[in-house]
């Protein structure tokens, strides 16, 4: 009596054949392929169905590597900087060609003095593409530093808001200002109240009220008060 026992294989097919007469016995499809496989003589082959714990699909094991889920956090941070960008966008406006700003310093695209590190001089040209990708940059190392520095947790709109306020006026300006102070507190309000103040620019040696820094301190405000929906 011959006998022969044949494992599982994941392949497409598996083929059980006869030792002694190389008589092919049965070809069996994966999906039913079983465990062991018991042929003797005058017998029928005995099966037993695979394991549900592995999964088969189109006869072919799926290698597929499966995306990874990105934590909410950084979802949060990503969507708090593309609402700064936007914002700043609109209090800014883009001039593709450098100009000298309202406090001397020449700037280019949004606003910005510095573009990839280097310095903006007059005569510099830049497209809308390359600003607002150079603008995205610096907003986020801002964004970055103020998270580092806070030892109170920010809401969105509270990060926004002192985003827009620290590209205007300087990182360090706001890490040594009354509204950081308050802000770590715990006095929000008090530290909401000092926006306004800081709606004035350098001109010509003098600090000078401006409407448009009046305006912009007032939306800054409104947001870091307003309830994160």
């Amino acid at each position: 009596m011959n006998k022969i026992t044949h494992c599982t294989s994941l392949t497409v097919t598996a083929i059980a054949m006869c030792l002694g007469c190389g008589k092919i016995l049965a070809i069996t499809s994966l999906t039913s392929l079983s465990a062991s496989i018991s042929v003797t003589n005058n017998q029928t082959i005995r099966r037993q169905k695979i394991p549900s714990s592995i999964p088969v699909e189109n006869h072919l094991v799926d290698t597929a590597v499966q995306p990874q889920k990105v934590p909410d956090k950084a979802l949060k941070l990503e969507s708090s900087l593309a609402q700064t960008v936007t914002l700043v966008k609109e209090f800014e406006g883009f001039r593709s060609l450098a100009y000298i700003d309202t406090d001397g310093t020449v700037v280019i695209g949004y606003g910005m003095g510095m573009i990839n590190g280097r310095k903006v001089q007059l005569g510099d040209r830049i497209s809308k593409v390359k600003a607002e990708a150079a603008l995205t940059d610096e907003l986020r190392e801002i964004q970055q530093q103020i998270l580092a520095a806070s030892t109170v947790e920010l809401n969105s709109n509270e990060l926004v808001a002192l985003t827009s306020f620290a590209f205007n006026v300087g990182v360090q300006s706001l890490f040594k200002s009354t509204l950081f102070r308050k802000l770590h507190a715990g006095d929000l309000l008090g530290a909401a109240n000092e926006f306004p103040r800081w709606n004035k620019a350098n001109i010509r040696g003098r600090l000078v009220p401006l409407a448009g820094l009046t305006s912009r301190r007032l939306t800054e405000k409104n947001l870091f008060l307003s309830v994160v929906n």
